[in-house]
C-alpha cells in the first residue's frame, strides 16, 4: 500500500486569522489532524487552531516532553512517531500542526526526520507559518531589524545566560523561550544603555501582555509562551 502522504503545517502564534490559506486547506481536508501540547499545558492552542478550520478529518492530541532529561524527550518523540507512522502506513493523509513556524525551534524537524526512516519512500510536504517575534513586532508596532541591522535569534531558556548574551550594535536580539531566564535577563538589561526592549506574553490569545516597562515586565509571573526583543540600533 502507498503510504499516505505528511504535512508540516505551521499555523502561527495562536490566532486561527494568521494561520495561511494553504495550512487552513489542508488542515480541513487530511484524514488525520495531529496537533502538539506540552505536558506542563492544559489547553492545547494547536487544537483551537485547528479546529477552527473545522476539520474533516480525526484530530489527535500528541503530548511532548519537556523534561531536561533527554532520554526521556526522545522517548517520547519517538512513540509519537511511532503513532503518525501506523497512520501514514495505513494509507492516511496526516498534517503535524505545530506553533509557530513549521521549522523554527519546531518538534516537527525532529519528527520528519524519524517519520523518514520509519516509512520509507514517505512523501511529504512543509507549509511555514507566522512566527512569534514577528508577531510580537507587529502588535506592538515596532520594527524587527531594517537597513542594514542584523537579526538574531536566541533561545533563552537557561538563567545561566543571562550574563553573556551579547546585543551588538546594529542588531535586534529575539529572545525565546524566557520562561525560566526572564528576571536573570531584566536585571542585566537594567544595566545596559541604549537598549530598547519589548517583552510579550501568550501574543494573539486571551491573557495577552506586552510591555517595554522592565520593572512592570519583573513583577508578573513567569510565563511558558513569552519571548523578549531587544534593539541596539
Amino acid at each position: 500500500m502507498q503510504p499516505g502522504k505528511l504535512y508540516g503545517i505551521g499555523i502561527g502564534p495562536g490566532d486561527p486569522e494568521l494561520l495561511t490559506l494553504k495550512g487552513a486547506r489542508i488542515l480541513a481536508q487530511c484524514d488525520v489532524v495531529f496537533t502538539v501540547i506540552s505536558q506542563h499545558v492544559s489547553a492545547s492552542i494547536s487544537g483551537a487552531v485547528v479546529e477552527a478550520v473545522r476539520p474533516r478529518g480525526r484530530v489527535e492530541r500528541l503530548v511532548f516532553s519537556m523534561s531536561r532529561d533527554r532520554a526521556e524527550r526522545e522517548a517520547v518523540l519517538a512513540a509519537n512517531a511511532q503513532r503518525i507512522a501506523d497512520e501514514l502506513r495505513a494509507g492516511r493523509s496526516c498534517a503535524y500542526a505545530t506553533l509557530g513556524d513549521t521549522l523554527t525551534y519546531s518538534t516537527y524537524g525532529y519528527m520528519l526526520k524519524l517519520l523518514r526512516e520509519l516509512v520509507p519512500g514517505l512523501e511529504a510536504e512543509t507549509v511555514p507559518g507566522v512566527t512569534s517575534f514577528a508577531t510580537l513586532a507587529a502588535r506592538a508596532d515596532a520594527v524587527l531589524v531594517e537597513n542594514t541591522e542584523d537579526l538574531r535569534v536566541i533561545p533563552a531558556f537557561k538563567a545561566s545566560m543571562a550574563e553573556t548574551v551579547a546585543f551588538p550594535e546594529g542588531s535586534s536580539t529575539v529572545l525565546l523561550k524566557t520562561y525560566r531566564s526572564r528576571n536573570a535577563l531584566i536585571r542585566r538589561l537594567k544595566r545596559e544603555k541604549d537598549l530598547e526592549v519589548l517583552y510579550g506574553e501568550r501574543l494573539t490569545m486571551e491573557g495577552e501582555f506586552i510591555s517595554r516597562d522592565l520593572d512592570e515586565i519583573e513583577a508578573r509571573p513567569e510565563c511558558y509562551f513569552s519571548l523578549m526583543l531587544v534593539r541596539r540600533p
